[in-house]
């Protein structure tokens, strides 16, 4: 399960782990009051009724994110590649989670609670010195690891359900052992390439483009040189901050809410507490002598109690973080004073007081202000709603846009020559991201010429735009788009060369010239590799690609490309080994490359009987 963490810092999570029931196990461990929200914002992955929120897959990523600087400090670089690596495994793994769950959910599927305690009391990582069950111990290695309690209950649930629904189909796939010699000599087998490279990109060409292959060329690919439908559109934005100010709190209303609510307001006194326990009394009283009789409380509870420091070091705590039967006499007593032992339904307490810090009370006139910004907040959606209801209505008895931005204290902006990948020249700089937005640039597309729009919904306000202009997709200049014609035409002259150079190549080799004689007659770069096995790669093939040329003939040519290279690649020599290890290694891994494909094509297959639905755009994973 979990091998290697980084020692987790003095966090306020390590230092209350003991006394902490906001983190315990809801239906596991029969113990409420985990507590959670989800944020108003959009699927981005669908499959039939399971859904993944906007927000909780950018939290998954975050959690990623964290994970990596823990493991590799906190200089590691998280690049755009990096993170656009790191949602595309999220999004894969969320898609076949939820696949597994719909093949669960219409199998009648499901994972007990028994089963999933069963399996977490089985884990040695979550045992104390003596062998048996901690729950503290559980709890440290999970914070360690950045997981809570509930996500690892559900990756164990969907672990098992993948067991049942996936591995059980293929636990039983077996490899003939007379396959396993032949298996070995592959995958020991080396190999030695000798390969042409051709660099498309700087492949010289003996001429230019006639005149004529320019007007052909602008005729055939005319759609590649056609400009854009434009507009130009009026429009007002109101941010929401524009829409608070415009919002009146009454003083009667931020009162009632300072009265409900006037323990927000308070910082309530802390405490720094040191812990131990212990699951009977007469240990703890022993515990208690050796304190009275001047021993150190972290000595006592390392010797007493089998506790680290980290543990046992509380930190400073408010007193509702505390359980029901310490709260009262941990608060109650002078700093320097130990308490206990005290029995509740995790054992028996030891608790020493080391520092008091008295609460505070934010002043009522400051605090008042802050409920009223606070309230402002609250009810901005509806406050945006009843505007754009408003609005909307003065559209509809035919009101101009000035008219109505006048109405609303706000400012006319123009958006010229808009595109509909954005582009646009706009009169306010700072709007530019208002003017790119999708939902603006669907409205401003979807209106007449001296249309007025609906009010567009944003994410930091509203807008109401009008069609001035329009401008239609017409062809460009040819002049204008020479230098366009002039490289395409390039491109696809060296790609002609590259191909003809390659059909000359292969011709020679089909008629038994060596490699070697064609590249010196036609002064082409050849690279011969040192002995290499189906592992290693050259000029940055692909896993696949090697895969491939381990399947040719020795003296057969492969053709293959990278970005702007080509290879003609021939294998020079294949190099068996003397023996083969046929062991349980060579069939444990064939057996694993075997199960992996059919896994992947049972999900695959599984995939197809369920609505599957992915917004890439809202993840940043598409334009």
């Amino acid at each position: 399960m979990i091998t290697k963490f980084r020692k987790l810092q003095d966090t306020w999570f390590a230092k209350t782990i003991l006394i902490l029931t906001g983190l315990s196990f809801v239906s596991l461990f029969g113990v409420a009051g985990y507590m959670g929200s989800v944020g108003k914002n959009r699927p981005v992955i669908k499959v039939d009724n399971f859904e993944l929120l906007q927000g909780d897959a950018l939290g998954q990523l975050d959690r990623e994110i964290q994970m990596a600087k823990r493991l590799f400090g906190d200089e590691f670089e998280i690049s755009d590649t990096v993170r656009f690596n790191m949602l595309q495994e999220i999004v894969q793994k969320n898609l076949n989670t939820m696949i597994i769950r719909n093949i669960a959910k219409k199998n009648n599927i499901s994972i007990s609670d028994e089963l999933v305690r069963q399996i977490i009391f089985s884990q040695p990582e979550f045992r104390s010195t003596d062998g048996k069950f901690d729950l503290n111990r559980m709890r440290k290695v999970l914070s360690l690891s950045g997981t809570t309690e509930t996500q690892y209950i559900d990756s164990l649930k969907q672990d098992i359900t993948r067991q049942n629904v996936i591995q059980t189909s293929i636990e039983n796939f077996n490899i003939p052992k007379a396959l396993l010699k032949y298996l070995a000599q592959i995958n020991n087998q080396k190999r030695v390439f000798k390969y042409i490279t051709l660099d498309i990109k700087h492949l010289p060409i003996d001429r230019k483009i006639s005149e004529d292959e320019v007007q052909q060329y602008y005729q055939d690919f005319n759609l590649n040189f056609m400009a854009p439908e434009t507009r130009d559109v009026s429009f007002f934005y109101l941010s929401n901050d524009d829409i608070n100010k415009q919002m009146k709190i009454s003083d009667e209303d931020a009162e009632a809410y300072y009265k409900e609510n006037t323990a927000r307001f308070e910082t309530p006194e802390t405490r720094d507490l040191q812990q131990m326990v212990f699951d009977d009394e007469a240990s703890a009283q022993a515990a208690l002598t050796d304190l009275k009789a001047g021993k150190d409380f972290t000595a006592v509870a390392q010797d007493k109690a089998g506790q680290d420091k980290e543990i046992t070091n509380l930190g400073f705590v408010a007193k509702d973080m505390l359980l029901e039967f310490l709260a009262d006499p941990v608060f109650s007593a002078p700093a320097g004073k130990i308490v206990g032992p005290i029995k509740t339904d995790m054992g028996w307490h030891i608790v020493k007081v080391n520092e008091i810090k008295a609460g505070s009370k934010v002043d009522k006139a400051q605090a008042l202000k802050q409920i009223k910004d606070l309230l402002k907040k609250e009810r901005a959606y509806d406050e945006a709603y009843e505007l754009a209801s408003n609005i909307e209505d003065k559209v509809g008895a035919g009101e101009d846009l000035a008219t109505i931005a006048q109405s609303f204290n706000a400012t006319i902006h123009t958006a010229k020559n808009l595109e509909e990948s954005g582009q646009a020249t706009v009169s306010n700089a700072a709007l530019k991201p208002i003017v790119s937005a999708p939902d603006f640039i669907d409205t401003a597309f979807s209106y007449n010429q001296d249309e007025i729009s609906q009010v567009i919904e944003l994410d930091d306000g509203i807008a109401l735009l009008k069609v001035d202009t329009v401008y239609d997709s017409h062809p460009k200049d040819l002049e204008v788009v020479r230098p366009e014609i002039v490289k395409m035409w390039e491109e696809n002259e060296r790609t002609a060369i590259a191909q003809e150079i390659t059909n000359d190549v292969l011709h020679d080799l089909e008629n038994g010239d060596s490699i070697d004689e064609i590249a010196g007659r036609f002064k082409l770069h050849l690279t011969m590799t040192s002995p290499i096995s189906r592992q290693q790669n050259f000029a940055d093939l692909s896993e696949n690609e090697m895969k491939d040329l381990f399947l040719e003939k020795e003296g057969m040519p492969h053709v293959l490309s990278n970005n702007d290279k080509r290879f003609i690649v021939v294998t020079d020599k294949i190099i068996n080994p003397a023996t083969a290890d046929t062991d349980e290694t060579v069939l444990r891994q064939a057996k694993l490359d075997f199960a992996q494909e059919y896994a992947d094509r049972l999900l695959s297959d599984f995939s197809s009987d369920y609505d599957v639905r992915v917004k890439y755009r809202l993840l940043g994973l598409a334009d």
